[in-house]
């Protein structure tokens, strides 16, 4: 039998171009590797999110609860101090300056005004609780501007200040409350002036503005002055020196002795004769002593012999804001007691700056968001690197 026909067919098939050339298998990729490399993209993604999860609810955990309780190891009551009511013969104090409750007017709108207002207020009943309850005062004294936009604010939205400040500062029945009005309450700073009006809401919703409340041994003289160089309305002397009774006086006013004109001071100096004194107004922390004789002699006010040779001198204690608003470092309250025989020892409270506490959300935040960014870059490159090769 004659094969040339069919060599040549077959010689003739191993020329043609277009003849199907066989696939070959490449095993260097495949479907189960595609697989797995989409298992660890997932099992990454997982991973970043409940560490994100785990981190997010650590951080709010120290801003929220547990920051308050460190910050309270810091704190250091007065000498001697004794946290037992049985005893009767010492006058436990918690002062407390520029609260300024934030309100509708001057903050942002919408949600996150809503949001801020929360957080000041949380901010402040949570510190001023803790410490209520670690000193368990006969008294606490706020010296003025109790709100922040008090002296502007509509009478609706007065109504909702009152209510607030008095579910933040809640006091057993037990504790006095002492309340001073300050600019922002009642005006008196710049193109917002006093008015009869402001003084009388603010009368009629929280305390006089001028009195004398008596704690024990202690008379307390709440006299209504809230901005430096104020001349009116005129503090009333007469009628507040006829109610004092007690060994020991207490002045207290918005604003320091030290920024008021120099006829005013020496007439509510040389009329009350503190041994102490305690303001607010500046936010800051500072003692200053007041030489009554040489600020009367200085003020061309006269004064008896008796008086000068006593040298009687008042010590006054400004007190820091306690709210964190302010936007100062420096944020507290005062813890003072004052014994029997009229010796007072204090200290400062100092409270933990929630800005900062506030700037560790941010830059969790921006953590979370970098990280993310990063392996939706990183990701996809190895998955078009291993596919390559």
């Amino acid at each position: 039998m004659d094969d040339t026909p069919v060599t040549k067919r077959r010689h003739l098939h191993a020329h043609v171009p277009n003849s199907p050339v066989p696939l070959q298998r490449d095993d260097r990729f495949s479907p189960s590797e595609g697989d797995s490399l989409k298992g660890l993209r997932c099992g990454h993604l997982l991973t970043f999110r409940k560490t994100a999860l785990l981190v997010g609810v650590l951080v709010v955990l120290y801003n929220e609860v547990l920051v308050y309780y460190i910050n309270k190891t810091s704190w250091k009551l007065p000498p001697g101090f004794s946290q037992f009511r049985e005893d009767d013969q010492i006058v436990r104090l918690i002062i407390a300056g520029d609260p300024q409750i934030q309100g509708y007017q001057y903050e942002v709108g919408g949600f996150v005004g809503w949001i801020t207002r929360l957080d000041s207020d949380r901010y402040l009943s949570k510190t001023f609780h803790l410490l209520l309850d670690m000193v368990q005062p006969d008294a606490v004294i706020f010296l003025g501007d109790l709100e922040d936009e008090g002296s502007v604010a509509s009478d609706e939205e007065y109504s909702d200040y009152v209510q607030r400040f008095y579910q933040i500062f809640h006091v057993p029945t037990e504790t006095k409350l002492i309340l001073l009005a300050g600019d922002n309450d009642i005006g008196g700073e710049g193109a917002d002036v006093i008015t009869q009006e402001k003084m009388l809401r603010f009368e009629k919703n929280f305390a006089p503005l001028n009195e004398v409340v008596r704690v024990k041994n202690v008379d307390f003289i709440k006299v209504n002055l809230v901005t430096p160089y104020q001349e009116v309305p005129a503090v009333p002397q007469t009628q507040l020196v006829s109610q004092l009774s007690a060994p020991v006086r207490v002045l207290l006013s918005h604003v320091t002795l030290n920024a008021a004109r120099l006829q005013t001071a020496a007439k509510i100096l040389g009329s009350f004769m503190p041994q102490y004194a305690f303001s607010a107004h500046f936010h800051k922390y500072e003692r200053t002593a007041f030489d009554i004789t040489r600020i009367m002699k200085s003020a061309g006010l006269p004064y008896s012999a008796d008086l000068g040779r006593k040298q009687l001198v008042t010590q006054e204690i400004q007190v820091p804001t306690c709210s964190y608003r302010m936007g100062t470092a420096e944020i507290g309250y005062i813890v003072v007691t004052i014994d029997q025989a009229g010796e007072m020892s204090s200290s400062v409270v100092w409270l933990p700056r929630r800005y900062v506490n506030l700037g560790v959300y941010v830059v969790y935040l921006i953590m979370v968001v970098l990280t993310w960014l990063i392996q939706q870059v990183c990701l996809p490159s190895k998955r078009h690197h291993m596919t390559g090769l």
